[in-house]
Parts: C-alpha cells; sequence; structure tokens
C-alpha cells in the first residue's frame, strides 16, 4: 500500500430513519486507520489499566482477609489472656485471703507460746538440732551469687504454680488449726496443773525462817511437860506480814484464848492451813486469797510466849509435818 491509497476518500453514508437527512461522511483512508489505531490504543490502554486495578484491588482484598483473620486470632488471643488474667486476679485474691489468715494464725500461735512460756517459765525452749551455719558465716554466704538461664513462665504454669500454692496453704492452714488446738489443751492442762501448784502450800508463810519449835514432840514451854506440837513455829518480829501459803478460801476466822487470833485456808486435796497467834486479821470467812497474799500480822496472842506464828498444815483433818511444804529457796516464789 503506497502513500496515494492513504490519502483515498471513504465516504460513509449515514441514513437516518423517513423523513430525514442523509448524512455524507468522508474521511481519508489515513484517518480511518488513525481511528481505528486510536480506539485500540484507547481500548488496550484502559484494559491494562482496568487489570491493573483488579490486580490490586485482588491483593487488598487478600491482604484485608489475611489481617482479618489475624485480628480475629488477636481478639480470640487477647480474650483468652484476658480471662487468664481474671482467674489468676481470684486466685491470687483467694491466696492473698488465705495469707492473712495463715497470719493471724500465726501470731495467736505466737501468743499461746508466750502464754505457754509464762505458764512454764522453767521448761527450756526445745529445739530440733538442725545444721546451720554460725551467723557470720551465714551473713557471708547471704552475699553469694546467684545464676542460671532465664525459662520464661507460661500462663498454664503460673495457674498450676497458684493451684500449688494455694493447696500448700490449705494443708498449712490445716496443721496450724491441729497446732492450735493442741497448744490450747497444752495450756488448759498447764493452767489446771499451775492452779493445782497454786493451791499447794509451798512458801513460808513469813519472812523469817527461823522455827523456834518444830513439828513432833516437845516440852511444853508453859508445864515443861512432854507434849505433841502439831506445827511449827517461826519467830518474828511484831506486825510482820503473814501470808497466804497458797491459794485457797478463807474457811474460817476466829479468836480464842489457846490459839489467839487465827485464820484457816481451805486448799485443794483435803489440805487445810492454820496460822495462829496473829495480832491482826486481814481477811474474812469466804474470801478468795492468792497464794503470797498478805492475810495478818504476825504478833502473840492466846497461849504464846513472845512474837511468833504457829502454823499448821492439816490432812484430811489430820495435822502433818509442815516441813515438806516449806521450799529451800527464798521465802516468794
Amino acid at each position: 500500500m503506497n502513500y496515494k491509497s492513504f490519502q483515498d476518500k471513504l465516504t460513509f453514508i449515514i441514513i437516518p430513519e423517513a423523513n430525514g437527512s442523509v448524512v455524507r461522511v468522508k474521511l481519508s483512508r489515513g484517518a480511518l486507520w488513525g481511528a481505528i489505531f486510536a480506539l485500540l490504543l484507547l481500548v488496550g490502554t484502559s484494559g491494562a489499566i482496568y487489570l491493573q486495578h483488579m490486580h490490586s484491588a485482588a491483593s487488598v482484598y487478600l491482604r484485608t482477609t489475611e489481617l482479618s483473620g489475624k485480628k480475629s486470632q488477636l481478639e480470640q488471643d487477647l480474650k483468652h489472656k484476658n480471662a487468664t488474667i481474671e482467674q489468676l486476679k481470684n486466685e491470687i485474691h483467694t491466696l492473698s485471703k488465705q495469707a492473712a489468715e495463715v497470719g493471724t494464725k500465726v501470731e495467736e500461735m505466737k501468743r499461746l507460746e508466750q502464754d505457754l512460756q509464762k505458764l512454764a517459765p522453767e521448761a527450756k525452749k526445745s529445739g530440733n538440732p538442725v545444721s546451720a551455719a554460725p551467723p557470720n558465716e551465714a551473713a557471708d554466704l547471704a552475699a553469694g551469687g546467684v545464676g542460671g538461664p532465664a525459662i520464661a513462665v507460661t500462663a498454664e504454669q503460673v495457674r498450676e504454680l497458684a493451684s500449688v500454692t494455694g493447696q500448700k496453704y490449705a494443708s498449712l492452714q490445716t496443721e496450724m488449726h491441729a497446732l492450735e488446738s493442741r497448744f490450747r489443751e497444752s495450756k488448759k492442762q498447764l493452767l489446771e496443773k499451775q492452779e493445782r501448784v497454786h493451791q499447794i502450800p509451798s512458801l513460808w508463810p513469813t519472812l523469817s525462817r527461823i522455827v523456834t519449835s518444830p513439828y513432833g514432840y516437845r516440852k511444853d514451854p508453859f508445864t515443861s511437860k512432854l507434849s505433841f506440837h502439831k506445827g511449827i513455829d517461826i519467830a518474828g518480829k511484831l506486825n510482820d506480814p503473814v501470808y497466804a501459803a497458797a491459794n485457797g478460801v478463807v474457811h474460817s476466822v476466829g479468836y480464842d484464848k489457846l490459839h489467839g487470833h487465827n485464820i484457816v485456808i481451805e486448799h485443794v486435796s483435803g489440805l487445810r492451813t492454820w496460822y495462829m497467834h496473829l495480832n491482826r486479821t486481814d481477811v474474812h470467812k469466804g474470801d478468795r486469797v492468792a497464794k503470797g497474799q498478805p492475810i495478818g500480822k504476825l504478833g502473840t496472842t492466846g497461849r504464846s510466849t513472845g512474837p511468833h506464828l504457829h502454823y499448821e498444815v492439816l490432812h484430811n483433818g489430820k495435822s502433818t509435818d509442815p516441813g515438806p511444804y516449806l521450799p529451800a529457796h527464798t521465802r516468794k516464789e
């Protein structure tokens, strides 16, 4: 095809509907081919742009789908972790309550221990002889190093730890309840024993420990005849205090020409103590008296040659030697 053929005219006749004018369009071959080429170029370009757009849209869709999946997974993980955190919070709260209860029980046991030590001050503290480093050596050892790999702890492990700790706390509480019960029973027994001990005469009823006339047979100070002395005479100064030899209840307070002002105190196990020749009595019948409590003043009333205390111990109504009831140490315990 030569150049002239591109210049050849082509006539296009457009025939409208009836009564319309016929339209004639003349185009050269070159213009027609140019128009066709332009149209093809436009269609090709539009197609390429559309394909690019579709590719981009598909990529965005895939990316969005992927992100949506990850988001959903993250939301599920977050929800699971939140649930785990709440569970751990509840378990930690429970452990904190248990720890507070344990602390309370420990304080109660400390008070019980102090009470037991007060009740039995002579008892030596018993300890389990475990192998322990001396204080200085322990301080040196405490300054040593630590190490090891850092291993992450999972939520499951934390839950397991909380569960095990809770079980240990529960077990510890059970043991402490049992220990507290034993402590209370021991305290009760010690109190009962202490009360029994306090109700048994076991101290000197006077400041003085000078016995002028022992228990048993003697020459009567007034008749010089052999007689039986049912108690002991303890020398002292006029108006020296006279003390109750044990806890008890005042059985009688009276005066007669033989015993002078006198007091009888009832104790346990059929024991009574009798205090005679007092210058003054400071208690009344029915009074509860404590061991070592002042009950009167030393004197010389009744059948007496001078200031002293006639001290007598009776068991089931019969006089007995007060010697075994008098301690070798100082008067007051």
